[in-house]
């Protein structure tokens, strides 16, 4: 993945998912009144910062923890 992918992967993803996340909890924990675009909008500039540092650190470390668990398993041969 090139440096460019990498930085737009996660600008893009983050942004999805705190967009999503924000207004699908905002939403139910308050109801989707005509109060509710307002507190989507100040959920979603705490939880955007929030999801791409995440997508920064974190995510790269579950990628490496994923592909270790799929690795395949060698079977070690006894000495007899």
């Amino acid at each position: 993945m090139s440096k460019t992918q990498f930085w737009l992967t996660a600008l893009l993803s983050s942004l999805t998912m705190a967009t999503m996340m924000s207004g699908i909890i905002s939403g139910y924990k308050m109801g989707f009144s005509a109060e509710w675009p307002a507190v989507w909008a100040s959920s979603f500039m705490v939880a955007w910062p929030c999801a791409l540092l995440l997508n920064l650190t974190v995510l790269p470390r579950i990628r490496a923890f994923a592909a270790w668990c799929c690795q395949p398993k060698t079977i070690k041969q006894s000495k007899a």
